[in-house]
């Protein structure tokens, strides 16, 4: 019984030591077999850059979508800023530390962000202390929806540019 086996292991390791001599010396004399293979490597990389896009553009139609129904269903409060900003963050915690919510955490976050009267510093507190994957949803977020206090911040700083020169 184990001479069956070792018999069936070695035959095994020679046929893929062979096939590792026979590929080596392909790659090294033959031109043709260094193109193919170089070509096939051109291909599995622009195969996989255009799935990576892809799914870029399909979670940002994602984003969008979960986005628009979170502020449809519930819109952001200029009322009572602080207690809204406690709720948010702490959803977005509660949904951090869940598999597969990221995206709804990120909606959290970013409803925080919205009505946190200095985005900077929040952005620069998320970058800290959110979940890498987590915190480039919520840019993407802003990139797709900018929040008011955001695009009034930018806007401040566009004029007082303008006014200086």
């Amino acid at each position: 019984m184990a001479n069956a086996v070792s018999v069936t292991f070695l035959t095994a390791a020679a046929g893929a030591l062979g096939y590792c001599v026979y590929f080596d010396y392909q790659r090294r004399n033959n031109v043709e077999f260094r193109k193919s293979i170089y070509k096939k490597k051109r291909q599995a990389e622009r195969k996989e850059r255009l799935q990576r896009e892809a799914s870029k553009k399909e979670k940002t139609i994602i984003l969008k979508r979960k986005l628009t129904e979170s502020l449809t269903n519930k819109p952001l409060t200029t009322a009572n800023k602080e207690q809204a900003f406690i709720e948010e963050v702490t959803a977005a915690e509660k949904l951090a530390s869940v598999p597969g919510q990221e995206i709804d955490s990120a909606i959290h976050f970013y409803r925080a962000l919205s009505v946190y009267p200095e985005p900077t510093a929040i952005l620069e507190i998320y970058q800290k202390s959110v979940p890498a994957e987590i915190y480039e949803l919520i840019m993407l977020l802003t990139a797709i929806f900018p929040p008011a206090n955001i695009t009034s911040l930018l806007g401040e700083s566009n004029g007082s540019i303008l006014e200086t020169e």
